[in-house]
């Protein structure tokens, strides 16, 4: 199998000074990947920068560039200065997310807005402004969801819709990027030890934590890693364990008896609680 090589290429990627993104970034920082990182934190991004100018080692670029990916006139700039710097872009990477967390009732409005925007439609705007350019380079566009990207569960109406939302452009543009000599793929990692998710944690809904109890926590290094060769590979959807696919399959197969499971699961919890505070 031919697989894909990334030295000199230009390598976008949003959300890439911290969690999965950076991870990502350090992987084609080994490749001698000319390397965009794009995120909203100046600082981080500063201090990311300095961490993969060190890997590079000189011997290829890193580009940092301060935009939010839900502001559409920023994304449009960040681009238009990638093309200007870099003349090309190869490979496009949407991991630029964030999370809140609680019940749909309590949520602000402008809570699930916004991870609507920069979840899903970040990644719309920026996959917009990159792809005539990916098709000029027969490039790679591809999509960081997440296993919240086909599980629905309490506590997380703003963050998991716009993840599964992400399953299904990614279904479209797999089809039309045949046309124009893009490959599309979309990874789905299951707890991953980033700040996103020790926020998640200490935020979360008892119940949702519950549910999450026996799910074994993988590193940002080895999505990164598992990615990397899907990636290379030119896999369309990705995955980083076994259970990751179980969970699919069952809730795909015998949705019934996993409704049964969540619920019973919810249920002792809220039992547990009850007990508690007697």
């Amino acid at each position: 199998m031919s697989r894909n090589d990334y030295h000199g290429k230009v390598v976008i990627i949003t959300g890439g000074s911290s969690g999965i993104g950076l991870a990502i970034a350090k992987e084609f920082a080994k490749q001698k990947a000319n390397l965009v990182i794009i995120s909203r934190d100046k600082g981080k991004l500063s201090e990311a920068k300095k961490v993969l100018d060190g890997i590079t080692n000189d011997n290829a670029s890193v580009l940092a560039i301060t935009a939010d990916v839900s502001n559409r006139d920023q994304v449009n700039m960040a681009i238009n200065t990638i093309v200007e710097k870099l003349d090309s872009i190869d490979v496009l990477i949407n991991c630029a997310g964030i999370i809140s967390c609680g019940r749909f009732a309590d949520q602000p409005l402008d809570d699930l807005e916004k991870c609507l925007f920069t979840n899903y439609l970040g990644a719309i705007y920026v996959s917009k402004a990159a792809w005539p350019w990916l098709k000029k380079s027969n490039g790679q566009l591809s999509f960081v969801s997440s296993v919240a990207g086909y599980l629905g569960l309490i506590g997380y109406s703003s963050y998991t819709p716009p993840k599964f939302a992400l399953g299904g452009l990614a279904e479209c543009l797999r089809m039309e990027g045949k046309d124009d000599g893009i490959s599309v793929s979309i990874i789905y990692p299951p707890d991953t030890d980033t700040p996103l998710l020790r926020y998640e944690r200490q935020n979360t809904l008892p119940e949702s934590i519950a549910l999450s109890k026996n799910i074994k926590i993988v590193s940002a290094e080895k999505v990164a890693k598992i990615y990397m060769k899907g990636l290379q590979e030119n896999k369309f959807e990705i995955y980083c364990d076994v259970n990751s696919r179980f969970v699919r399959w069952m809730k795909n197969n015998f949705p019934g008896l996993f409704n049964n499971i969540t619920e019973g699961i919810i249920r002792k919890e809220r039992k547990r609680q009850q007990m508690q505070n007697r």
